[in-house]
């Protein structure tokens, strides 16, 4: 009879050849998914929190323009006003004898308001002329005003008043410099005129009166000095 195999020297089942493929299978998908992890942790500590994506575009936002309801601060430059004093509102240095009232007939009438009014000299002896100083202390640059003669008589009514403008700057070595910076001429009741003068680095200002007729006034109206 012939001889049978022994059964005890087969081959090894497939089954367990299957399961370490299996094991190789399973070992190899845990290190692409670790590898997946760790790649998305560093993409995300990349990218950061809280901003997109780096495939999405955020175009960059310029400030806001401020608008017509809440402007924003003014830097443009823009020429400060020169600030205006009245001329009685000045300390008087000398000649405050000469100053003197609004003439009765001319009280209530608004063009002589807060009026200067220097009395004419009597032109007899010395008395020819009047000078009336204010204390400046260098802190005005001009003088404006009109000059409005008066006279009671009707005789002395186109009677001439001459208002003269004089500064007085003291120099270093303490003398004093006087010069006439300003003047009006012909100045009648029935034609005012205007007077004007520079003031600039001035220490005093006086203003001296000369009348053709005595007994008269000159006024001073709108009688202003600017500071810078």
């Amino acid at each position: 009879m012939p001889d049978m195999q022994d059964s005890s020297q087969a081959p090894t089942p497939m089954p367990a050849r299957r399961g370490a493929q299996v094991a190789v299978a399973l070992t190899v998908l845990g290190v692409l998914i670790a590898a997946a992890a760790l790649a998305r942790d560093v993409f995300d500590w990349k990218v950061g929190p809280g901003r997109p994506a780096a495939s999405a575009s955020t175009p960059e936002t310029e400030p806001a323009a401020p608008s017509r309801a809440n402007p924003g601060p003014d830097t443009s430059t823009s020429p400060v006003p020169a600030r205006s004093v009245r001329l009685d509102t000045l300390a008087v240095e000398a000649g405050a004898a000469y100053l003197g009232k609004l003439p009765r007939q001319l009280a209530g009438q608004p063009e002589y308001d807060r009026p200067v009014v220097i009395g004419c000299p009597t032109n007899a002896g010395a008395d020819k002329q009047r000078d009336v100083t204010y204390r400046l202390q260098r802190r005005y640059l001009d003088l404006t005003s009109t000059v409005r003669p008066f006279f009671s008589s009707d005789d002395e009514r186109d009677g001439i008043v001459l208002v003269y403008a004089q500064v007085a700057i003291r120099q270093k070595d303490g003398t004093i410099t006087r010069v006439t910076r300003g003047q009006q001429f012909d100045a009648r009741m029935d034609n005012p005129q205007k007077l004007v003068a520079d003031l600039e680095g001035a220490d005093e200002l006086t203003l001296r009166v000369q009348c053709k007729y005595p007994g008269g006034s000159v006024i001073l109206t709108d009688a202003m000095v600017s500071a810078g």
